[in-house]
C-alpha cells in the first residue's frame, strides 16, 4: 500500500504526494503542495461517500487539477479510504 498516516485523520498517498485530511464532519481536504480541493463526504458504518466535482479545480486559484491527478483522483482517494478502513463510494456533483 502506498499510504502513510501523518496524523489521526490525515494521510499521505506516497506515489502522488497527495494528502487527504478530515476538514470537519462533512468535508475532507485534498492537498498537493500549496494547492487544496475541498471534497464533500458522507460517512456511514465502514463506508464513506465522496462527492467529486465533474471538472475538479483547485480551490486556491481556480485552475484545473493536472490531468494526471484528475484522471487518478478516484484511485488515490480509494487507497486512502481503504487505509482508513472505509469502503469508498463516489458521486459526481451536479454543478
Amino acid at each position: 500500500m502506498t499510504v502513510r498516516a501523518l496524523q489521526a485523520q490525515k494521510a499521505l498517498h506516497v506515489e502522488s504526494g497527495v494528502t487527504l485530511a478530515s476538514a470537519g464532519r462533512e468535508d475532507v481536504i485534498l492537498q498537493l503542495g500549496a494547492h487544496t480541493l475541498l471534497i464533500a463526504v458522507e460517512s456511514g458504518v465502514s463506508r464513506i461517500r465522496f462527492t467529486l466535482p465533474a471538472a475538479p479545480r483547485w480551490d486556491d486559484n481556480g485552475e484545473p487539477l493536472p490531468p494526471e491527478l484528475a484522471g487518478n483522483l478516484r484511485g488515490i482517494i480509494t487507497e486512502i479510504a481503504r487505509f482508513w478502513e472505509q469502503e469508498p463510494e463516489f458521486e459526481i456533483a451536479c454543478r
